[in-house]
């Protein structure tokens, strides 16, 4: 075999073998921040889809409407205050257990007046009459001294401001107070004021209104 047909033997036989396979094509050098993406490579199976969040979700929680605060408790109201207590005519002020002289005299002669035998005290009950009014009188350690002072009709207006056949509801407001057998009882120092309530004409009205020396005198 002469030189050319083994130069042509040995360029045939790389021919043969640089067909049989191609050498893999470099790949360009990967830079910071990019990727690339083999398009021989399998397709990626995208991980499951992540479930919806609800706009309900993602909202802020709503601010808790606070409970409106318990009303507190009405405090009881108090009952009115009792007045001074005494009785006034003619502009002569009244009041039980004065002495019975100086009042008689700025008063002047009454309507009336009798005497009887006094239940509460020793001697005798005295009476006087005037008008719209009654004043009653007994002899107490030697002193005359007025014990009572007695309402006759509605011409009279009290200084507590109430008549006879007032609503027993003027009353109550101006005086407050609690009925007891149909009487109401009010005490400022040695006076007592009894008001007696009763049914007339379909209401309660003021019946009788009487000054007395109270019990612990």
């Amino acid at each position: 075999m002469n030189h050319k047909m083994l130069w042509a033997l040995i360029l045939a036989l790389l021919l043969l073998f640089g067909c049989g396979g191609k050498a893999a094509a470099p790949q360009p050098a990967q830079k910071e921040g990019v990727v690339f993406v083999d398009p021989n490579a399998a397709t990626a199976v995208p991980a499951a889809t992540a479930e919806p969040v609800s706009a309900e979700a993602t909202a802020a929680p709503a601010e808790a409407t606070p409970e409106p605060e318990a009303a507190p408790a009405g405090e009881p109201e108090e009952p009115p205050a009792v007045p001074e207590l005494y009785f006034e005519s003619k502009g002569v002020r009244m009041e039980p257990w004065m002495e019975a002289a100086p009042v008689l005299a700025a008063l002047g002669d009454p309507i009336g007046s009798f005497e009887a035998d006094s239940c509460a005290y020793i001697g005798k009950d005295l009476f006087y009459w005037y008008p719209g009014f009654e004043l009653t009188v007994n002899e107490v350690e030697g002193v005359n001294r007025i014990t009572a002072v007695t309402v006759a009709d509605d011409t009279v207006t009290i200084p507590q401001g109430l008549r006879i056949y007032d609503d027993e509801e003027k009353l109550l407001d101006i005086l407050g107070g609690e009925e007891m057998n149909g009487l109401y009882t009010y005490q400022n120092g040695q006076t007592m004021l009894l008001i007696q309530v009763k049914e007339a004409e379909g209401s309660r009205r003021i019946a009788s209104i009487e000054y007395r020396v109270a019990a612990d005198q």
